[in-house]
């Protein structure tokens, strides 16, 4: 198998070893075309050409799980050293608990969940699962309980961090109409880059959030379902005759906060061009991470019956007027089989007006909601605290006024959300120079800060430009 493996694979094969002075995983740049091969690994200071590894993967937890001494110890297997060798950055390890893993684990090592496994931690530390995950590569697997290699719900684990959730791809279903739907953006590379969020080591984020999350702006969804074109008639289906009552259902996938479902009303006896006419509106917490699932049903007393669907992310969304093509529940593309609708994206405060894709929604000026302290009755202890309120009001106030000049900034140097502050320098930088390349600004210091002074004349635009800029450092300080 080693022999094949390095034939057919050739150079694309990945076997550069982790640098110990290093404490992150390549990047993707780096990883292009690439094979990275998963499994044990013998220890470096083993000479033999074989050697005895743990087998703690789903084949034998399956095993186990059928053997009586399924709390024993684990079984060992054989491993050469040539396969040994083509293990690099993803070195199976077994997980114990997240303490063992932050002080011991390295980064080339990865662990595998069983889906029950990783839904138990999902459920019980959330934070620390996506904590995890910004810095180890994780990789959960179906249940090998599921005999009939039904799916998962990737969403779960994504809420989560994970890199990698295993799928049956030979079931189809709504749980690989999500996975082929998030991965439909970046040119169905198979690559997707999680919410800076889920990446900042300095954030904070729980896969069970239930309402707003902490430094991102809400947006509000808007659809309006206003006609289908040629719905065909359900495969299967013979006891309606020739003709469908279709109507559309719109499911959101997201965190548990953004979760949602609603549908049209029916319209009877008419696939072939349907006028449904109608206006939803979904809040949508973390956009970056959430999906808008289509799907059309022919209603029927004794069970609606499946005619098609779409799944996308929802930063792929683009206002305006847009037709959806509808694919089969295989996941084939249906020819001329449409939904007409209408798309806008605005922020939580309302406005109507639809917003650019990719800018996070400007914060309203409502009122802030600032950490209240509550007494004890202990005098003592309520007399400390209080002097806490407020530099408290303080600090919220002075995360507010930043997060609010650096949406500005984003946005004006055309920048997605997710972006990282250097990322906004650069793109500020290239924006300040002259068609020769001159510089159209002068670098100087300013209360402690550096600061931007315009040479000559400036356009319109780079004087905003500035002014965003001059916002953030005198937030920031």
């Amino acid at each position: 198998m080693v022999q094949h493996m390095k034939k057919i694979f050739g150079s694309k094969l990945y076997t550069e070893m982790p640098m110990p002075a290093e404490s992150y995983l390549p990047s993707p740049e780096k990883l292009k075309k690439k094979i990275i091969v998963k499994g044990k690994k013998l220890p470096s200071d083993f000479d033999l050409l074989e050697g005895e590894v743990t087998d703690e993967d789903e084949e034998a937890e399956m095993s186990r799980r059928m053997s009586e001494d399924y709390f024993g110890e684990q079984r060992l297997i054989k491993l050469c050293r040539e396969l040994s060798d083509l293990v690099s950055i993803c070195k199976s390890v077994q997980y114990k608990d997240f303490d063992v893993s932050m002080k011991s684990q390295s980064y080339g090592e990865i662990c595998s969940f069983s889906e029950s496994q990783a839904s138990r931690i999902a459920n019980e530390y959330p934070e620390d699962f996506v904590n995890y995950n910004k810095k180890f590569l994780s990789r959960v697997y179906p249940s090998p309980m599921r005999i009939d290699s039904s799916n998962m719900n990737p969403q779960d684990f994504w809420n989560c961090g994970c890199q990698i959730v295993a799928m049956n791809y030979q079931t189809p279903g709504p749980m690989m109409d999500l996975n082929i739907g998030w991965f439909l953006q970046n040119g169905g590379c198979g690559y997707v880059l999680r919410p800076s969020i889920m990446r900042d080591e300095v954030s904070y984020f729980s896969a069970n959030t239930k309402g707003v999350v902490p430094g991102v702006s809400p947006q509000v969804l808007h659809i309006k379902v206003i006609s289908g074109q040629n719905f065909p008639k359900p495969k299967g289906a013979c006891a309606k005759g020739d003709v469908i009552d279709p109507y559309v259902c719109i499911e959101i996938h997201g965190i548990p906060a953004d979760c949602a479902e609603q549908r049209t009303k029916t319209m009877q006896q008419n696939g072939d061009n349907p006028i449904f006419d109608e206006s939803f509106e979904f809040q949508i917490n973390l956009p970056e991470l959430a999906m808008v699932r289509f799907m059309v049903l022919d209603d029927d007393y004794i069970g609606d019956e499946f005619i098609g669907q779409y799944t996308v992310s929802i930063e792929c969304l683009q206002p305006g007027y847009r037709h959806v093509p509808l694919r089969s529940f295989v996941g084939d593309t249906m020819e001329h089989a449409k939904l007409f609708v209408h798309i806008a994206i605005t922020n939580r405060g309302g406005g109507g007006k639809a917003q650019k894709r990719g800018l996070s929604a400007r914060i309203g000026k409502k009122a802030r909601e600032y950490t209240m302290l509550r007494n004890t009755g202990l005098k003592t202890v309520d007399d400390i605290f209080k002097l806490a309120v407020h530099p408290l009001r303080e600090a919220t106030d002075v995360k507010e006024n930043m997060q609010n000049a650096l949406v500005s900034l984003k946005e004006l140097c055309g920048l997605p959300t997710s972006s990282t502050l250097k990322q906004c320098m650069l793109s500020l930088v290239s924006r300040l120079v002259n068609s020769d390349n001159t510089p159209t600004v002068n670098l100087t210091m300013k209360d402690t800060y550096p600061s931007l002074e315009p040479i000559g004349t400036m356009p319109e635009v780079q004087k905003k430009l500035l002014n965003a800029y001059e916002m953030v450092c005198r937030d920031h300080v």
